[in-house]
């Protein structure tokens, strides 16, 4: 017995050995995921479990979208990015974001003590909407609706004016980042191509960033084997 004791006690360092070994030299580089409003680490795990398999260490991040302001959203992610770059201190961390979850990481590389490894990466935003949303703010008429979305990050994306979240700030001038919009919308309150939800033109950013588009609706965007492609390709750009 004493010996089988012994031997378990082995196997469980060993087993934490390696996994320190893991943690501690991702293959390809860290990313981040950080979900949409009123969504849930879920929603992103097609787009985890694709990233894991090519060697990506991977934080799918969640978080209580309705409970916090875009900016306490954005304070929480700094804390949790700071965590990550004194383990891997020196590695660049990249991200991928669906809806709110790109403003809260634009907001969150501008926060005064965000770490300079979360400036390092690559960003790709998939249907965010960068200018706000004309169709959120519809809503916000509408008592059901305001009620559902709460009032804090919900009213912020029901109230925000066209162009109104330049305040978050922009991604760093060397960051390179990647923008991808649905177009599988078919919402009469949308003027032009959309996903649902958001209108394509406003997904744009106000500085330099690729962009994309597939056919795709809003809330499952992020399950498209396409947009998942597309993602892996830009965090993984040929040398």
């Amino acid at each position: 017995m004493r010996f089988l004791r012994v031997l378990f006690t082995l196997l469980v360092l060993q087993n934490c050995a390696f996994a320190d070994i893991e943690n501690n030299a991702p293959k390809n580089g860290i990313v981040v995921l950080v979900h949409g409003f009123m969504r849930k680490a879920g929603n992103m795990s097609m787009m985890q479990s694709s990233l894991k398999k090519e060697g990506w260490s991977v934080e799918n991040w969640s978080y209580p979208s309705k409970e916090k302001y875009i900016e306490e959203h954005a304070e929480d992610l700094v804390y949790r990015l700071s965590e990550i770059s004194k383990q891997h201190a020196g590695v660049p961390i990249s991200f991928v974001t669906h809806s709110m979850g790109g403003l809260i990481v634009r907001c969150a590389l501008n926060h005064p003590n965000c770490p300079n490894e979360a400036k390092m990466g690559r960003a790709v935003l998939v249907a965010p909407p960068n200018k706000g949303s004309v169709f959120a703010r519809k809503l916000h008429n509408y008592k059901v609706f305001k009620a559902i979305a709460a009032d804090k990050a919900g009213k912020q994306l029901m109230t925000t004016e066209l162009e109104g979240f330049d305040y978050l700030g922009n991604f760093p001038d060397h960051m390179s980042v990647l923008v991808i919009a649905g177009t599988a919308g078919f919402n009469p309150m949308i003027s032009g191509t959309n996903d649902g939800k958001v209108a394509v033109s406003e997904t744009y950013l106000n500085t330099p960033h690729s962009h994309e588009t597939v056919l795709a609706g809003h809330s499952w965007i992020c399950h498209s084997p396409t947009v998942v492609k597309k993602a892996k390709a830009f965090l993984s750009p040929k040398k």
